[in-house]
């Protein structure tokens, strides 16, 4: 008998569950359809434009994790879920594909690619960030994956970016955005850049190149930012022509051309600023472990 009552209330709960898949299945049938409608009005209204909203995605990420945070279904989960349903759906408002770094020493890139914007978009390997650029800058695909830049390594693409000018594409996405754990140095992390306008998502990360006299110190420019009290990192410093050196920063914060306390710490320096490049903005990854933004 107990079998019978077991097997009964087990059957039930089964169809509870293949009646809630349907439920999800209707939902997200009803969401493709409006995707593709916000898809039609963005073509009559803007061309040539990557659908990709950065700001909202990453927002949309965090009330996930959120909702998630106290239940049984693991969080992390839940945004990877998601974010295969946002990269399918950015993909119906426009035909999205994806030039990823890879070569024989960094092979990890291209599956970050695939975890972050899904399996159903077509990738193109490429063994340099010059060529990467090239992809977008041809319209040979609609988003790059970089890789992270990191004070011993040699990428040419964020200095590839500089000498593109005002149609360079901007760095716009952090991938990962979710680890379960703190990352270590370790770790492998990957740029996204497009050709769009980044927006804020309330938690932003900027990727900055300021070009400097070559004698200027890097302890020089961080009293200047620390007296501003802007929070910077620096990654990297290249060295494009004799005369001056690039330093690239990352400063919290969304800051643009416009941003007034960024820009009185460029004018205090004077003359040993040639010119800043502002490379892109990004949503500050989220560490699951801590609760806390890394």
């Amino acid at each position: 008998m107990n079998n019978i009552s077991g097997s009964t209330e087990l059957a039930e709960f089964r169809r509870q569950i293949d009646e809630i898949d349907e439920s999800i299945i209707d939902l997200l049938i009803k969401r493709t359809k409006v995707v593709k409608q916000v898809g039609d009005l963005k073509r009559k209204t803007t061309s040539n434009i990557c659908p990709i909203r950065s700001g909202r995605e990453a927002e949309m990420i965090r009330r996930i994790i959120e909702s998630f945070r106290k239940t049984d279904f693991p969080a992390e989960a839940a945004a990877a879920i998601w974010r295969i349903i946002i990269g399918a759906s950015t993909s119906i408002e426009s035909k999205l594909s994806l030039s990823v770094f890879f070569d024989n020493k960094e092979e990890r890139l291209y599956w970050l690619a695939r975890e972050y914007f899904g399996s159903s978009l077509p990738i193109t390997k490429q063994p340099h960030g010059k060529r990467i650029i090239g992809d977008i800058m041809d319209g040979k695909a609609a988003v790059g994956i970089v890789p992270f830049p990191r004070s011993a390594d040699n990428n040419e693409w964020w200095t590839t970016l500089i000498q593109q000018g005002a149609n360079a594409p901007k760095v716009f996405a952090h991938i990962p955005f979710i680890y379960s754990d703190i990352a270590g140095k370790d770790f492998p992390a990957a740029l996204a850049i497009a050709k769009l306008t980044p927006e804020p998502s309330d938690d932003d990360i900027s990727l900055i190149a300021v070009e400097a006299e070559h004698n200027v110190s890097q302890s020089r420019l961080q009293t200047a930012f620390s007296n501003a009290r802007l929070e910077v990192t620096w990654l990297n410093i290249a060295t494009i022509n004799p005369a001056s050196r690039h330093h690239l920063i990352e400063v919290k914060g969304f800051i643009n051309a416009e941003h007034e306390e960024f820009a009185a710490v460029i004018s205090s320096l004077g003359r040993s600023i040639f010119r800043c490049y502002f490379l892109g903005i990004y949503a500050t990854p989220i560490t699951l472990a801590n609760s806390q933004n890394i």
